[in-house]
């Protein structure tokens, strides 16, 4: 079990020296992370199909279908290394290392496992998340449930207020069930949280012994995590009052965070003061870069 406030105060240390690379590095991995699988849809709804003929409107769903594939693509061969690259990044960062050639060092060592790891675990999460979409099929196929809500909309046109309430209530009751439903995925996310950086140490790491690893290390340690998450709570709800700009400043903070999490669990975690601190070196056992 570690300790959020320790955590934080380490990576404030390490902010101290590193935060406009580290910055940079969140940004460059924001940004490769943000591209690709939205295009598609973005095409999709800018259609109007209605004056198309049918041969035009295939060869259109065609090559959206191709976007959405090439997004994916995307998504597995570069931002997920790319991930594991900032946690790389990050852990170097709390040596003292802030060189951005860090970021690529998953597509210069164990590459293609990188890759299939990070594919399972996605898989994994993905499955374990169908779950959730239990509690729907059901009430939509056992119980009829698209009827009703259909003759509960047309009630409430008449300003029916126990059409209101009854509508409410099922909403309510869906949606509380498909919560319940989901934290299968949710304990899944969190047992597979450290797995990149499982990678940033160990590149070649197979796929079953990286996974396995992340969820002995996490064991006893799920929720202090979801304490940590939502300890950042506050800062998001600044963050947006200034855009995403706000955002893109806080996430040096919370990956530096994160990632003294991961050196705390694994052993590796230190006290920076123990390097000779003063107050106007927070750094000071580091050499300068």
């Amino acid at each position: 079990m570690f300790d959020r406030k320790t955590l934080k105060t380490r990576a404030k240390f390490v902010l101290a020296r590193s935060f406009f690379m580290s910055f940079i590095a969140c940004l460059v991995v924001t940004l490769a992370s943000s591209g690709g699988i939205g295009i598609g849809a973005r095409q999709l709804q800018a259609l109007d199909i209605s004056t198309m003929s049918h041969i035009r409107v295939a060869a259109i769903f065609a090559v959206i279908g191709l976007l959405f594939l090439a997004g994916i693509a995307f998504l597995l061969l570069v931002s997920s290394p790319l991930s594991v690259g900032l946690k790389y990044f990050m852990l170097r960062a709390a040596d003292g290392d802030t060189n951005l050639e860090n970021l690529l060092y998953p597509f210069k060592n164990g590459y293609k496992n990188i890759v299939w790891v990070m594919f399972v675990k996605k898989l994994y999460i993905f499955l374990w998340s169908l779950i959730g979409f239990i509690p729907i099929i059901v009430a939509l196929w056992k119980f009829g449930l698209y009827q009703k809500i259909e003759e509960l909309v047309l009630a409430m046109q008449n300003d029916s207020v126990s059409a209101a309430l009854s509508l409410s209530a099922i909403m309510v009751v869906v949606s509380l069930l498909t919560f319940i439903f989901t934290i299968p995925a949710i304990i899944k996310e969190l047992q597979y949280s450290l797995v990149e950086y499982i990678l940033a140490d160990d590149p070649y790491m197979p796929r079953s012994r990286a996974i396995g690893k992340s969820k002995e290390m996490m064991v006893g340690n799920k929720w202090a995590l979801v304490k940590l998450i939502f300890s950042f709570t506050g800062w998001y709800l600044a963050a947006n009052f200034t855009c995403c700009i706000g955002t893109l400043l806080l996430n040096p903070y919370i990956e530096a965070t994160f990632a003294q999490m991961y050196l705390e669990i694994s052993g590796q975690g230190k006290d920076y003061p123990g390097f000779g601190y003063n107050p106007n070196n927070p750094f000071g056992g580091f050499n300068n870069m």
